[in-house]
């Protein structure tokens, strides 16, 4: 998923893999790798392909299907958030998906917990 929009938004834009990634800092192989989804982009790369195509990381990770950043509506995200989504974005899809649900699942069982 990720993989897709990030070569749709390159492929708009009529760069090459290697200009995106010397913009972004990383080789034209890992484009090659985010974009066939054989590798998952970190947090760091995540950011900065959404800041050089001046879209949300939420549009990236498929949270969102607003492209446009809104000032807003960006929320802070704690250091801890980060790197646990920099940690399940670098799981392979199937396991990441898992992830996301597992994590959603023991966050709600928390809120149960507190409210009861």
């Amino acid at each position: 998923m990720i993989g897709e929009k990030i070569k749709e938004l390159r492929k708009n834009s009529k760069i090459t893999q290697e200009q995106l990634g010397n913009a972004i800092g990383v080789s034209k192989m890992a484009i090659s790798y985010f974009e066939k989804g054989k590798k998952s982009p970190g947090r760091e790369s995540l950011e900065k392909i959404a800041d050089y195509f001046g879209v949300t990381t939420d549009y990236l990770l498929g949270r969102s299907e607003d492209p446009e950043l809104n000032a807003e509506e960006d929320k802070v995200v704690s250091e801890e958030g980060k790197n646990i989504m920099s940690l399940i974005e670098s799981l392979p899809e199937d396991e990441r998906k898992k992830a996301w649900e597992q994590l959603e699942m023991y966050v709600t069982y928390m809120q149960n917990k507190k409210n009861n």
